[in-house]
């Protein structure tokens, strides 16, 4: 069992050097470096916003690498999104704790022989993400941390244009039978995440889809290679092919065959393409093909759909 960080530790990963090294890795730019560093420094010199890093990190590396037992922890909100107003402690309490487990991700990727070039290309995520939130919300933060987790216990990583983890298929049996999946429910899948990257162009597409299964071979010998992908995503809806015909977006579409049913996308296409979760369609403006051909569909009365779907990974 993985001992208790002591506060003294933490504290000395939250300063100096060691934060630099975190900006570093997590891709932080500007505004949120100052905003991050006075967060750190805070929490550093206040003995229960350090102890709550630290029981923080002592979670996440406790589940360091558990591919198959582990998914995402649920980390607690730590202030309200939508309130400029919160204080800096809590709107980077979560990137601060990570900073304070990220020598541990990087001592479990080296253990694995993962080279420094990928722990870099997927905790940059982190800095994206908080990009991300200032574009959502106005104000500098994170709020996805559950997402994180992911990422600084060692179980997610980046190639290239698509990120991928080792997961269980948990669909129902009669959902992956009838979908015609060549694997049974249960088994170890690559679970796929899309980044906001721009283009999905399709050669960038393949190239990610054919290093999956190599990774994983090399770096976890020990565990089932996957040989389908799984992917959950407003992406994979198939009016898609209908509203962007001839895009890359309805050729990412088109690889993927469903699984079960479809659910509600309408917010999650608010929240990824025009960045404002919780908008009325009615006060959305559009600047591309995309945003228009949803917000013409939504005027319509259509909607948007989440889908589950899989695809054969490249051997």
């Amino acid at each position: 069992m993985t001992s208790a960080l002591g506060t003294d530790q933490v504290r000395a990963r939250l300063t100096g050097a060691a934060l630099h090294r975190a900006f570093d890795y997590f891709a932080v730019q500007q505004p949120d470096v100052d905003d991050f560093a006075s967060a750190a420094t805070k929490i550093a010199h206040d003995t229960i916003w350090l102890a709550r890093v630290a029981r923080t990190a002592d979670r996440l590396r406790a589940g360091m690498g558990r591919f198959l037992t582990m998914r995402q922890a649920l980390l607690p909100s730590a202030f309200d999104p939508q309130d400029p107003a919160e204080p800096l402690e809590a709107r980077f309490f979560y990137p601060v704790a990570f900073a304070a487990t990220l020598p541990d991700t990087l001592a479990f990727h080296r253990s694995r022989a993962i080279p420094d070039s990928a722990s870099h290309a997927i905790l940059a995520d982190l800095g994206a993400h908080l990009r991300i939130f200032e574009q959502t919300f106005g104000h500098t933060g994170l709020h996805v941390q559950n997402w994180f987790t992911l990422h600084l216990r060692g179980m997610i990583y980046d190639f290239g244009r698509l990120q991928a983890d080792l997961e269980k298929l948990d669909a129902p049996a009669t959902f992956v039978r009838a979908a015609g999946v060549p694997v049974v429910s249960g088994s170890v899948v690559a679970g796929i995440h899309i980044p906001a990257r721009g283009p999905l162009a399709p050669a960038e597409v393949d190239d990610s889809l054919a290093r999956i299964r190599p990774f994983y071979e090399r770096h976890f010998p020990e565990l089932p290679p996957p040989s389908t992908a799984v992917c959950h995503s407003w992406l994979l809806d198939e009016q898609l092919t209908d509203l962007v015909p001839d895009s890359n977006i309805a050729r990412f579409c088109a690889r993927w065959r469903p699984i079960g049913e479809p659910t509600d996308g309408d917010e999650s296409v608010r929240n990824f393409v025009f960045r404002r979760p919780y908008a009325d369609p009615a006060d959305l403006t559009s600047t591309t093909r995309l945003e228009r051909a949803v917000l013409d569909h939504w005027r319509s009365g259509g909607h948007l759909r989440q889908r589950c779907g899989w695809l054969k990974l490249p051997s």
